[in-house]
């Protein structure tokens, strides 16, 4: 059967760093049940019924998706990392979005989505519903775009950045406008001449097999909002999900996310032994230049050298941001890689006017409550703060009192 290209194409459809999170939610916290909301950034992003209709259409259809053999096998040889005893898991895994999901439109258009459960059951959602949120408004409600110069302008970026030295890999697939300008972004992409720098991959697995990529990924804020929660710890929780997770993957992906309560927090949890077993960190919110000047001064207080270690950048970049944030890393003699997400699948013009850009979606599905308590994130740019205000102020007034908030 021939799916819609706003529907789930595969179990694969899928970011890595979700199977790995559901790996070590399923060694380390097997029972817990969380509840995740959907948060629209953009208030003038409204919902029509047809967009909506098409939606439901979609999460009803999850029910049928199913890891095959074929994907079990291609995990098993792909991915090491990902044990014996969680690809059994997964292939036994089933959506069940009739119970998992509330997803409601009110009369102003406004979408409502609340996911609960287990972990372990519910973790695989946040990705495919943000594309198929994406893809139903584009095809519905703004549809003043087409899929003019998207070929030529996705293999010009790839170049740019291939002829700057700059390693890079295709995260779109939380804000892709569609699974048929992502599909188009990643062929685009496996095809680029050979030169200093490379694409080394994507992080939707379907793609990555699809196109003989590999499938890269790190982490997400969950795993360390969620311990935080669980532990009863905003002072600790960077250093206790760093230690969960490379207790279950041994180093293999071992990039330490930082901005979940403010890098302040994390560096003060990143000691020596700690930054030993990471072979980077990830920077996904604030200034990379103040970022970078910070991880070197870190990794030089600490007695590592900061050549020896990588900075994987992934907030709002496009080929041209990333080039300077990579001559700005060479002067500190800090490697660096870059993950391009919205500018790779998610950059058009408006069709009746092409000098005007089409404003891509700015959508997010946030952990919200481990079992009876409350999840938040205090990012580097406020305005990505997220969880219960109350909770939010707690955290900040914790972590100020001990100078770990900037």
């Amino acid at each position: 059967m021939e799916l819609a290209e706003s529907a789930l194409q595969s179990i694969l459809d899928q970011d890595l760093y979700k199977f790995c999170m559901q790996q070590t939610v399923l060694e380390h916290y097997p029972d817990v049940i969380v509840e995740y909301g959907f948060i629209n950034r953009d208030p003038s992003m409204r919902f029509n019924q047809a967009a909506f209709t098409q939606l439901q259409k979609d999460i009803a259809h999850m029910e049928h998706t199913t890891a095959t053999n074929k994907d079990i096998e291609y995990l098993k040889h792909t991915c090491p990392y990902l044990s014996a005893e969680y690809l059994q898991f997964l292939a036994s895994y089933r959506f069940n979005p009739t119970v998992d999901i509330a997803c409601s439109l009110d009369e102003m258009g406004a979408l409502e989505l609340k996911i609960m459960g287990k972990w372990t059951q519910v973790i695989l959602y946040e990705i495919p519903l943000l594309s198929m949120i994406s893809s139903a408004y584009f095809s519905h409600v703004d549809t003043d775009w087409n899929y003019t110069g998207q070929l030529e302008k996705i293999t010009a970026k790839g170049s740019q950045l291939v002829d700057a030295s700059c390693e890079f890999a295709e995260f779109g697939t939380r804000r892709r406008r569609d699974f048929k300008t992502q599909n188009m972004v990643v062929c685009a992409l496996s095809q680029l001449h050979c030169g200093p720098g490379q694409c080394i991959g994507t992080s939707n697995v379907y793609l990555a097999r699809k196109y003989n990529m590999k499938p890269v990924g790190t982490v997400g804020h969950e795993w360390t909002m969620a311990i935080a929660a669980l532990e009863g710890t905003y002072e600790n929780g960077n250093s206790l999900a760093l230690r969960k997770w490379h207790a279950t993957f041994k180093g293999s992906l071992g990039i330490a996310l930082t901005d979940t309560f403010g890098t302040t927090a994390f560096f003060a949890n990143f000691d020596r032994q700690l930054a030993s077993l990471y072979a980077g960190v990830r920077h996904d919110s604030g200034d990379p230049f103040q970022f970078i000047e910070r991880v070197h001064a870190h990794y030089t207080k600490i007695g590592i050298s900061p050549a020896t270690k990588t900075i994987v950048f992934s907030d709002g970049l496009d080929p041209e941001k990333a080039i300077r944030v990579k001559k700005y890393c060479a002067e500190y003699a800090v490697n660096c890689s870059f993950g391009i997400g919205t500018n790779f699948t998610n950059d058009f013009l408006c069709a009746s006017d092409p000098t005007k850009q089409s404003k891509a979606a700015n959508i997010v599905i946030k952990l919200l409550k481990c079992g009876d308590k409350y999840c938040v994130k205090l990012s580097d740019v406020t305005s990505k703060h997220t969880g219960n205000a109350c909770e939010v102020e707690r955290a900040q007034t914790s972590l100020t009192k001990l100078g770990l908030l900037d």
